[in-house]
């Protein structure tokens, strides 16, 4: 394949392609995100393949080749993708997930990036009718947001009702060459190097033993999972984020360093936030893949005494992680194996997307957990392998916290005793937000039994 048109990938696009790089071959298929965008009675599937051929139009990264190169990685788009190609498959009465589920088992292999555009485009019927238009992504071509909006997008093209996906037709999108040629250009020189400046100092001052993780430490096959869905606990977040002036999200990350922790049985501790890098205009909106891995190093020896004063600390600490969250993966990767001899990896996952949690004086009206009580339910992981301690929140009225961890780490029984304590700890803050970082240790290690054999890190 020629060299001419040949972008590097973006910072996001280039971290996806290094990790996945990593993982067996056949396993990609696991991290493959999908969406589903309800077709509205009377549409006919026409109507349906002419928005999905729309949206490649609209969105570069719908038509782009992904091809490794003697040179690195770098994206090819297409200036045509040719008619829509979808494929339809019957799943009567399906709800979303159901459909979502459907147009999955259509997608079972791996996507050739270098020869297929890095998407599927299914039409979920019911009895004949078209219902619901799915859309498939590796996740080199989309994150969260990227589906969000082309889900809205595709909505309102069908005439359904979706306000911002009516805007977001309105704009004219920024796209991912635009982001990869101002992410690699002398411009952004220095910006580069303070991220690279902060991960030397990650390394000159953590310990080997703790970071970073050799990749291969994730890959062992076999992962647990369950959720917590309860409009209690979502309630509890918000009163407890109100009482504490710490966002949920805050709240929610400095309760969970405690359980990691104790189920590390580490006074230290490293999280990786998932930073989204869409801090800046045009690139907020931007259909691809913009999320990064950010270590947040944590010593809880040295935590404040009260769990108000931790939770505001982990919320400034988090906003540094952040700020460095968008970076060349692969000069970090040389720098790791240049300082500590070892594949750069990632462990003890923490992605808060729950961005609708009420923290006004509405969120005081707990619900009362005696006639609401929390339901904790296993699950089957899509992803078998990846991090050990996986921590997941979700929007929506019951607020769905899934916990994915490696058996060896947190076996099945202290995984669902560890949502209830979730649970419970953070119905204790909202009443009483001066208790002590101690006290919630204490309560923790109280619940799950015997720890690992505990250390602390020097």
């Amino acid at each position: 394949m020629p060299d001419a048109g040949a972008v590097p990938l973006t910072f996001g696009q280039l971290s996806v392609w290094r990790v996945m790089a990593q993982w067996p071959p056949d396993r990609w298929v696991e991290t493959y995100l999908s969406t589903a965008a309800r077709v509205p009675d009377g549409c006919p599937a026409q109507r349906v393949v002419e928005a999905f051929g729309i949206l490649c139009r609209r969105h570069e990264s719908l038509r782009t080749h992904f091809v490794d190169t003697p040179h690195g990685p770098v994206q090819y788009v297409r200036p045509d993708a040719g008619p829509a190609q979808v494929a339809t498959v019957e799943c009567a009465g399906a709800t979303r997930a159901e459909a979502q589920a459907a147009a999955r088992g259509l997608t079972r292999e791996r996507i050739e990036r270098e020869r297929d555009f890095a998407r599927r485009f299914i039409l979920v019927t019911d009895r004949g009718r078209p219902s619901y238009a799915v859309l498939v992504t590796d996740h080199i071509l989309a994150d969260g947001f990227a589906l969000r909006r082309l889900r809205g997008e595709l909505t309102a093209l069908l005439g359904g009702d979706d306000p911002d996906g009516q805007r977001w037709l309105d704009e004219t999108p920024a796209q991912p060459r635009e982001l990869a040629l101002d992410q690699h250009s002398e411009a952004n020189g220095g910006r580069r190097q303070a991220a690279l400046d902060h991960w030397r100092r990650l390394l000159d001052t953590l310990p080997a033993t703790l970071f970073p993780v050799p990749d291969e430490a994730g890959h062992h096959p076999g992962r647990i999972e369950a959720v917590l869905r309860s409009p209690g606990t979502r309630a509890a977040l918000g009163s407890a984020a109100q009482r504490l002036a710490v966002p949920p999200q805050g709240v929610l990350l400095a309760l969970n360093s405690l359980a990691l922790a104790t189920v590390t049985g580490t006074s230290q501790v490293v999280l990786t936030l998932q930073s989204s890098n869409r801090f800046t205009a045009p690139w907020r909106t931007l259909v691809s893949s913009m999320n990064q891995y950010a270590p947040l190093a944590l010593d809880l020896g040295a935590a404040p005494d009260t769990f108000a004063e931790h939770a505001r600390q982990v919320q400034a600490d988090s906003f540094r992680a952040y700020w460095f969250g968008s970076y060349d993966i692969d000069a970090v990767t040389a720098l790791v194996r240049a300082e500590r001899g070892i594949t750069l990896g990632f462990d003890h996952f923490y992605n808060f997307m729950a961005q609708d949690v009420p923290t006004d004086e509405a969120a005081d009206a707990l619900v009362d957990r005696t006639s609401q009580p929390p339901l904790i339910e296993p699950t089957r992981p899509n992803r078998q392998i990846g991090p050990r301690f996986d921590l997941k929140v979700y929007g929506g009225p019951d607020l769905p916290i899934h916990l994915r961890a490696d058996p060896l780490l947190l076996p099945q029984p202290r995984l669902h005793t560890l949502l209830a304590w979730f649970d419970e700890e953070l119905h204790r803050l909202a009443t009483d937000p001066a208790t002590r970082v101690a006290e919630v240790l204490a309560r923790c290690e109280a619940a799950l039994g015997p720890a690992p054999a505990r250390h602390t890190a020097s």
